[in-house]
């Protein structure tokens, strides 16, 4: 069985105030998406990112994992976690929703 998990982007994190600050915004966000993605690899997850994508990054990221037993259930908050504690180490954990 293969289980998925969607994130959406939270565009509210990205609300950019002054225009002095987009380029900081610009910057930042995508290398920190590359880092989960590439984190949630290395734990053996299938990421697909939407190909919209909002200053760079994507309007959603969805992790997938084959899994076969009976805890299906138990595995999805464990890939929920996973993604919300990777995000959260590298200070965008509320970035997507």
């Amino acid at each position: 069985m293969k289980l998925h998990q969607q994130f959406d982007l939270n565009l509210g994190v990205l609300k950019v105030e002054k225009v002095s600050n987009i380029p900081s915004a610009i910057g930042k966000a995508p290398v920190l998406v590359d880092k989960l993605v590439r984190e949630l690899a290395e734990k053996g997850y299938i990421v697909m990112e939407s190909s919209i994508r909002y200053m760079g990054v994507p309007q959603s990221i969805t992790v997938i994992k084959d899994f076969t037993g009976p805890f299906a259930s138990l595995f999805s908050s464990k890939m929920r976690d996973d993604f919300r504690n990777i995000s959260r180490e590298l200070g965008m954990d509320k970035l997507f929703d």
